[in-house]
C-alpha cells in the first residue's frame, strides 16, 4: 500500500498524554493540517517519522506504554476489536498477523514452536527502520492486551530489539529486559497464549468477519512498483510525458531508486511501459471510434509507425487486420 489510514483518535490522545499534536506534525515535517482531514492517511516512512517525533518530543519514557495500553485502546479499530474477542492469545495473534496491514504498515512474522510462539515485527518496505518508540508501543500492545484479556498477569520469554529504551520502564512493565539483537521480536509460552480470553466473543466476531474480510480484500490489490507504474502510466501517456524521469517525479522518487525496486520485480520501465501501450491501444480499438492518429498520439508516440510497427509486434497482426478480425467475432 502507498497510504494506509491513521486513527483520527491520535490527535486526541496526544493531547490527553500532554504533547501538542502541531509540534509532532512539525517535528515529524508533516503537514500541519493532517488530523484536519476528513480520513487521515499516510505514507510508511511518513507514519514512522510521525512516531519516532512522538517519542523525541516526549519527556515520559512510559508514553509508549501508556499510549498502547489506554483504557479502551481494542476500540481503536475494527481488527484490534475482532482480535480482542479472540478465545485465547493464539488465534489473537492469528488475527492481528491476518489484519495488520489495516491498522498500520507493519507486518507481523509468527513462528510457532512445540512450547512457544515468536512474534517478529518487520516493516512493509524493507528498506525502512521502524522506530524504538514504535516497537516498544507495539509490544506493549500485545503484553497488554494479553494481560486484560485474560486477567492474569503474563509476561513474555524474551523481547529482541534493534535499539534498547533508554532506561528500565519497558523492562519494568514487560517483567523482563529487552535484549538487543538485529532483529525486533517478542517470545511468548504456548501455556500463556492458551489462557481463555475473558473478553471472548465469537458472535462479535462473526460480525466483523465479513466486513474485515472486504476490507483486506480492498488493499490486497497489486501494490508493487510494476503496477504503480503501469497505473501512472495511463495518466502521463496523453499528456506526452512518458519517459522514466516523468514517472520517477510522478513516483516520487530518483530515477535511479525507481530502476532498482523494478529490477528487483524482474521487470524494466520499458517493459511496463510496453505493456500498458498494449493494453490501452487495444482497449482503445475494441471500445472507441478513435483514429489511429489519435491512438498513437494518446500513446506517447512521436511518429505514427513506430505506434504501427509496435502492434504489430504485440499482436501478430496489423490494426486493419485486428479490426477485422475483431468484426468477424462481433457478427457471430
Amino acid at each position: 500500500m502507498n497510504h494506509f489510514v491513521v486513527d483520527g483518535r491520535y490527535e486526541d490522545l496526544l493531547k490527553y498524554f500532554g504533547l501538542d499534536p502541531e509540534a509532532v506534525l512539525k517535528k515529524a515535517r508533516l503537514p500541519e493540517d493532517t488530523f484536519r482531514r476528513k480520513i487521515v492517511t499516510m505514507k510508511e516512512e511518513e507514519y514512522y517519522r510521525f512516531m519516532e517525533a512522538i517519542g523525541k518530543l516526549s519527556t515520559d519514557s512510559q508514553l509508549p506504554i501508556n499510549m498502547s495500553t489506554v483504557n479502551q485502546i481494542e476500540s481503536f479499530s475494527p481488527p484490534i476489536f475482532a482480535s480482542w474477542c479472540s478465545r485465547n492469545g493464539e488465534i489473537c495473534i492469528d488475527r492481528l498477523t491476518r489484519y495488520k496491514k489495516l491498522i498500520g504498515p507493519m507486518r507481523f512474522l509468527v513462528s510457532k514452536e512445540e512450547d512457544q510462539e515468536t512474534i517478529r515485527l518487520v516493516p512493509g518496505d524493507e528498506t525502512l527502520e521502524i522506530p524504538s518508540f514504535l516497537v516498544q508501543s507495539e509490544f506493549a500492545f500485545l503484553i497488554g492486551m494479553f494481560r486484560r484479556a485474560t486477567h492474569e498477569d503474563i509476561n513474555p520469554m524474551k523481547i529482541s530489539m534493534t535499539e534498547l529504551p533508554k532506561d528500565d520502564s519497558f523492562a519494568d512493565f514487560a517483567g523482563i529486559a529487552p535484549e538487543h539483537g538485529e532483529e525486533n521480536y517478542i517470545v511468548f509460552s504456548r501455556k500463556d497464549l492458551n489462557e481463555p480470553f475473558i473478553s471472548f466473543n465469537d458472535a462479535m466476531w462473526s460480525y466483523f468477519k465479513p466486513e474485515l474480510a472486504k476490507r483486506l480484500a480492498e488493499v490486497e490489490v497489486d501494490d508493487s512498483v510494476s503496477a504503480r507504474v503501469r497505473s501512472a502510466l495511463t495518466e502521463l501517456l496523453p499528456g506526452g510525458a512518458g519517459t522514466i524521469e516523468d514517472m520517477a517525479e510522478k513516483l516520487g522518487m530518483s530515477r535511479r531508486t525507481l530502476q532498482r525496486k523494478l529490477s528487483q520485480e524482474d521487470t524494466t520501465f520499458q517493459k511496463q511501459l510496453n505493456n500498458t501501450r498494449e493494453i490501452l491501444a487495444i482497449h482503445y480499438i475494441r471500445n472507441t471510434d478513435m483514429t489511429t492518429n489519435d491512438m498513437a498520439y494518446l500513446l506517447g508516440y512521436a511518429e505514427l509507425n513506430s505506434f504501427l510497427r509496435a502492434f504489430t509486434v504485440w499482436t501478430g497482426k496489423s490494426i486493419t487486420e485486428y479490426r477485422k478480425e475483431l468484426e468477424k467475432e462481433e457478427d457471430k
